[in-house]
């Protein structure tokens, strides 16, 4: 039983991580991007790959390609964000999400094409553990205070910086944090490329503990949208209690 929780640790972590970024984009933006889960399915598969030339622990390739989900991140709000700006509140959600469910499709075609319907893994060997008579994988602990780590930088950022206040500002009143002299283009964009990020790493670790197929993107985003709900929108630290016990269960 302990044994069965203890992996349900692990797995909660990484649906912790992958809401925790659906959460930050939606407080912020007010925007549901279903396609969250299809950039974790790509950084998986981007890691995959990358493991052919190189054997990159996960932590390392996470650090690698920070720089490279930053510009998915912008990307996207020139997709699903930009285009809308000046429509109401309601509408610009309902086209978000219409554009967002529209590249999600797009993004799992193009992953069958690239990748095939073969599972996405990624486990690296690593040393198992045994601590009174309890066996904990080192691979699936390293990842779970990875895990912890992320979350816990991400909500200092939020707190203690600028930019990040910039964003909590913004999230709880656009016209003012406007007039206080914020730029809701780039700090909205800011914010997506910092949920892209947390969802690609959420990909990356989620791959080296469980396989993942070419279309479970769309699975992932709603398991990680009924954590958000569950958690409290707009919020980091209930969708992260929410994605523990989610694993648990």
């Amino acid at each position: 039983m302990i044994q069965v929780l203890i992996s349900g640790l692990f797995l909660g972590s990484v649906y912790a991580l992958l809401a925790v970024g659906l959460s930050l984009a939606f407080g912020i933006m007010g925007v549901l991007n279903l396609a969250h889960g299809s950039l974790a399915v790509l950084a998986a598969i981007l890691y995959k790959k990358a493991l052919f030339l190189y054997p990159f622990s996960p932590w390392t390739f996470c650090a690698l390609t920070t720089p490279i989900f930053l510009g998915f991140g912008f990307l996207l709000h020139l997709i699903i964000v930009a285009p809308f700006r000046n429509l109401s509140l309601s509408s610009s959600l309902v086209a978000s999400l219409i554009a967002s469910l529209g590249l999600a499709l797009i993004l799992e075609d193009l992953f069958v094409w690239w990748q095939g319907w073969e599972p996405i893994s990624t486990h690296v060997t690593f040393t198992t553990f045994n601590v009174w008579g309890i066996k904990i994988p080192g691979l699936r602990a390293i990842l779970l205070g990875m895990a912890a780590l992320t979350i816990g930088l991400s909500t200092l950022f939020l707190k203690k910086t600028d930019p990040g206040r910039s964003m909590r500002a913004l999230a709880q009143d656009k016209e003012a944090a406007s007039l206080y002299g914020i730029d809701p283009d780039f700090t909205s964009m800011g914010a997506l490329g910092l949920a892209t990020i947390l969802a690609g790493i959420a990909g990356i670790f989620y791959s080296s503990l469980y396989p993942l197929g070419p279309r479970e993107g769309l699975d992932l985003t709603l398991k990680a949208l009924f954590i958000v709900v569950a958690g409290g929108m707009g919020n980091l630290r209930g969708p992260a209690v929410a994605g523990l016990i989610l694993g648990f269960i």
